[in-house]
């Protein structure tokens, strides 16, 4: 997959993700996660997978934006995306890191941090 191909199908990926009442079924956004996935919430507290599933499978719609989207990819199955994303009560700037597992790209990490 070229560059820029890649780029976009994980940009899509963080738009589900961060948009998760938009699907017709939320519980096809499970597989994402990897099984040993961890987050580094805005708050500045660690959920792992079963806990953001919770939140992500319970939550409402939310206003918000992804604005300056790259991808690093350190390795032929690793990738570092970042960007910043603009919400009604904050700016952040996050950081995922995705691997490609079983012919499909995994959530292993997330970080969001409060933009000063």
């Amino acid at each position: 997959m070229k560059k820029t191909e890649l780029q976009d199908h994980l940009y899509a990926l963080e738009e589900r993700l961060l948009h998760p009442d938009r699907e017709a079924d939320r519980t096809a956004l499970i597989p994402l996660f990897a099984d040993e996935y961890r987050e580094f919430c805005t708050s500045g507290r660690v959920f792992n997978r079963q806990q953001t599933i919770d939140v992500l499978l319970s939550s409402g719609p939310r206003h918000a934006t992804i604005h300056h989207f790259y991808i690093a990819q350190p390795a032929e199955t690793v990738v570092l995306a970042t960007y910043r994303a603009t919400t009604s009560v904050a700016v952040s700037h996050r950081s995922s890191l995705w691997t490609f597992r079983d012919n499909r790209w995994q959530l292993l990490f997330h970080q969001g941090t409060i933009a000063s």
